[in-house]
């Protein structure tokens, strides 16, 4: 089920429901987007006033990556719990487990070449008989490019069941909006760092952080240059959009 929130929507999966959705998807050959929702995707969202990000939400799902979405929806009455936050530091391990036993495969595109190598061939060590493969995300994006167009066709060569991609947003998210009617994949979900995380080149802040909502204080004191805005800034804009929904609590059931 999804529901309004902060001028855009949210799905309510928990760890069990995605993972069923994925593979029922997987196995139907059916296409679905899974974006990852937080306070920062719907910032970059609604300032970049894109229309490509516009239209690729208008046919996503979007997973709650992200604490303060779960306590404004409940500050709505939407029944959401921490359950409902899935970050891929906690999605990896068991999507990757569940994939290798449902015999789907997965191609990750992103990072750079040492980290994306790493981290895939950690998956693969940790889950035996994971078929998994990848492609480093620093090429030229544009659609018709020659570098795009072969990773197009590496990527529907290897004919993956499930597509990552890691490549930061918007970018990512353009990408898939630009490609997604030629690629063969029938689920493609966005991961931003996720496999730098498994790979170790950027540290993994403790459960607990990410439990009570405290994650931003971890990476924030961990990479200031990168993180100052994106935690210091980007909230006083959200904070409105919020105070507006509590003010004008937005209808709660919109699809199923």
């Amino acid at each position: 089920m999804a529901y309004k929130l902060l001028g855009t929507e949210v799905d309510d999966f928990n760890l069990s429901s995605l993972l069923d959705f994925i593979v029922r998807s997987a196995r139907a050959k059916e296409r679905n987007i899974i974006l990852s929702q937080n306070l920062h995707g719907i910032y970059t969202y609604h300032k970049s006033n894109s229309e490509q990000l516009k239209r690729l939400y208008s046919i996503a799902k979007k997973r709650i990556d992200g604490m303060p979405l779960v306590w404004l929806g409940k500050a709505l009455g939407y029944p959401l719990s921490k359950d409902n936050r899935l970050t891929w530091v906690d999605l990896m391990d068991p999507l990757m487990e569940r994939v290798r036993d449902e015999k789907l495969k997965v191609f990750y595109l992103g990072a750079d070449e040492v980290s994306v190598s790493k981290g895939v061939n950690i998956l693969r060590d940790k889950f035996s008989g994971l078929e998994i493969t990848y492609r480093h995300g620093y090429f030229d994006t544009n659609k018709r490019s020659q570098e795009n167009q072969a990773v197009v066709q590496l990527i529907n060569a290897y004919a993956p069941d499930i597509l990552i991609v890691g490549m930061g947003m918007p970018r990512q998210e353009h990408w898939i909006l630009d490609n997604k009617d030629e690629l063969n994949a029938s689920v493609i979900m966005t991961c931003g760092a996720a496999i730098e995380y498994v790979a170790g080149t950027v540290s993994t802040p403790p459960r607990w952080m990410g439990r009570t909502g405290l994650e931003w204080l971890y990476r924030l004191q961990e990479d200031p240059n990168r993180f100052w805005f994106r935690y210091l800034i980007e909230p006083w804009y959200i904070f409105r959009l919020a105070a507006s929904d509590l003010r004008n609590p937005p209808l709660k059931k919109l699809k199923t």
